[in-house]
């Protein structure tokens, strides 16, 4: 698998490559089983940060871990006839609290009126990234994992609701246009003792794909509002209000805030030349207020070897001067918390990496991530206080198969 052709090709059946597949009658009705897998190991050079992947508790130091990039995901495809079909996917990975458990990605019905149109209800995967059909797939990936400047802007992997896929030939290529709508509800990391809530409510959307030769575009865009509970944050909200700063705290919160989610990527794949590019951007009148991340990886095959270079950054604008809570005597410690949560915040990062076709279904990849956050640490966890804002480099390797 050496080019985007015969990879994007082989992407619509990695996740339905069947060990066994059936025609168990005349009518029309089918099955197939397949599943996914990554083996992995992250070290990074320091003890000041800890590395992981979003919706994380346990992440890698100077210790290392295994936890961070490993997962096993199975999948069953149901054809009843040309027109109705079924998926359920489950996949087990480590989670907000910190444990490998597996959890229900994908559970839907698709119905197909016509062969343009596809009409899906049930848990679906959220598309607003260009590798959302696959990203916990390895194999389908060039990269050791997806570049976490872009793919660490807004944690939702899945929503309860329904999406219409519409699709149809456009000048030399294919266009398909979708829209969906539905919520969501999912644990992220908040402390050792409990995990903060995230609601998304009144999800709507939408995408539009365009592939054309050897090029695979998307780009689209989601709203929703949002809840978001946390033990972290709760005390520093419930402070300002005892102090008369309700209307910071007010503007603060995350209690059922808008936000919107904006997306574009593309991939070129051929003739021995990889090439991909995406930009995010995540707007919300809260504490969450405006962050934007992209990166650009390019690399060549060398027939079963494929080396790579990323480089990506995210920014979080600075929001402290919308907030005057002065910085002296009792206020100081609100003033600190509430300059914590809209600082200034960014980071850029440098990847090397090596992807070997070991088979037609395994490969194995190495990858270094020179790392340069913010003083605050960017989209690291567990900060030092000793952290002085010094680059730190990332060591990973993984094995990653499909079955």
């Amino acid at each position: 698998m050496h080019s985007l052709g015969r990879r994007t090709a082989l992407v619509s059946a990695l996740l339905a490559l069947a060990v066994s597949q059936a025609a168990l009658a005349d009518d029309g009705f089918s099955y197939r089983f397949s599943g996914f897998g990554t083996l992995g190991y992250v070290q990074t050079n320091t003890n000041d940060l800890t590395f992981l992947n979003p919706g994380q508790e346990k992440g890698a130091t100077k210790s290392g871990s295994l936890l961070v990039d490993s997962r096993l995901g199975a999948q069953v495809d149901v054809n009843f006839n040309d027109q109705l079909s079924a998926t359920v996917q489950g996949l087990a990975q480590q989670d907000a609290k910190g444990q490998f458990e597996p959890t229900l990605e994908w559970a839907f019905l698709r119905y197909k009126p016509l062969d343009s149109v596809s009409v899906r209800v049930g848990r679906l995967g959220w598309p607003a990234y260009l590798v959302s059909d696959y990203r916990y797939v390895g194999y389908a990936n060039p990269w050791l994992r997806a570049p976490l400047e872009v793919y660490d802007l807004a944690v939702l992997d899945y929503f309860d609701g329904g999406d219409v896929t519409w699709t149809h030939a456009l000048g030399p290529g294919t266009v398909s246009v979708q829209v969906l709508a539905g919520s969501a509800d999912t644990d992220l990391p908040d402390t050792s003792q409990q995990t903060a809530k995230l609601g998304v409510h009144q999800l709507y959307g939408g995408y539009v794909t365009y592939d054309i030769g050897d090029f695979h575009l998307r780009g689209g865009a989601s709203t929703a509002h949002i809840d978001y509970t946390s033990g972290s944050t709760a005390p520093l909200f419930a402070g300002l209000q005892q102090a008369g700063f309700g209307s910071i705290a007010d503007s603060l919160e995350a209690n059922n805030k808008r936000a919107t989610f904006v997306s574009l990527g593309g991939t070129y794949d051929a003739h021995n030349i990889l090439a991909t590019a995406e930009y995010g951007a995540l707007h919300s009148s809260s504490f969450l207020a405006r962050n934007n991340g992209w990166y650009g990886t390019l690399g060549y095959h060398f027939g079963s070897w494929t080396p790579y270079v990323t480089y990506g950054g995210t920014n979080k604008p600075s929001e402290v001067n919308s907030y005057g809570v002065p910085a002296f005597g009792p206020l100081l410690p609100l003033s600190q918390g509430v300059d914590a949560l809209v600082s200034h915040t960014y980071q850029h990062t440098t990847s090397l990496g090596v992807r070997w076709d070991v088979y037609k279904n395994i490969d194995i990849k190495a990858q270094l991530d020179h790392v340069t956050p913010s003083a605050n640490g960017g989209d690291f966890a567990d900060v030092s206080p000793t952290y002085d804002g010094h680059s730190v480099n990332v060591y990973s390797a993984v094995v990653d198969f499909v079955f």
